[in-house]
This record gives structure tokens, sequence and C-alpha cells, in this order.
């Protein structure tokens, strides 16, 4: 059986790869025997990979780099590319993609201003609230 999923669930799809150490077959396999279990119940949702996640993404030359911050620990994930991964926080990932991109040039970067929110087109920093750290 084959099918295609959006860009979206992809990106859902190979963070749960990378988190459970399986190719999509399994992916598929792991949820399906949770449904199975009856472990999630007729009322609770399948473990989602983005649950309180927000889409990010950044543009590096004419590269752009899609991204998923979560505000409860503040890193971000890098989707794919030479700099993918989860990193600890929007500056890491930033110098991440800088280094990836660009090895020549001085990498550090402001993440907070580096990410742009994809829904609404604003700074990560917008995002930051009332929990601002001077100096970053």
């Amino acid at each position: 059986m084959e099918f295609k999923l959006g860009k979206e669930d992809a990106a859902k799809v190979a963070l749960l790869k990378r988190a459970w150490g399986v190719d999509e077959a399994g992916v598929v396999h792991r949820l399906l025997e949770f449904f199975e279990s009856g472990a999630g119940g007729p009322a609770v949702n399948p473990p989602a990979v983005n649950v309180g996640t927000v889409g990010v993404h950044a543009r590096y030359g004419s590269h752009r780099i899609d991204a998923e911050f979560d505000p409860a620990s503040q890193s971000v994930t890098i989707l794919s590319g030479p700099a993918e991964g989860r990193y600890k926080s929007p500056s890491g990932a930033a110098t991440a993609v800088l280094q990836a991109y660009n090895p020549g040039v001085a990498p550090h970067r402001n993440g907070w201003s580096f990410w742009v929110v994809d829904s609404s087109g604003a700074r990560l920093q917008s995002l930051r609230g009332a929990q601002a750290v001077e100096g970053e």
C-alpha cells in the first residue's frame, strides 16, 4: 500500500522516524499498535509529534530552512537539510544553519530574530513574551 502525505504530515513522520529509530513502515506500525491496544481510547488523540510546537522558518541566501519551535523547552528542531536536528535554543539552531550553509562567516546569530513564525510572518521574538532574556 502506498499513499502520499502532505508536507506537514511528512515532517511529522520524519520526526517520529528519528525519535523512534524506525522507517516509515515502523511509524505506521507503532501508531496502529497504539490504537489497537485501546491505549488511545475514543477521545484521546495519537501521540503527536508537534504537540505545542510552532512552525518556523528562516531564509539564508537562497535557502529556506523549515523548523519547529517548542515553547516549553525553547528548542528548535530543523526538519531537513545539512543542519537537520534538534537544538537547545533558537540561537543554537541559527548558528548551525550558518555553519552548514556558509562556514566562512562568523556563525553567531540571535535566533529570536533569525527565525520567522510560519503562521504570522512575525519574528520568533514575538512568541517570547514576558520571559525575554536580556542580551540574547
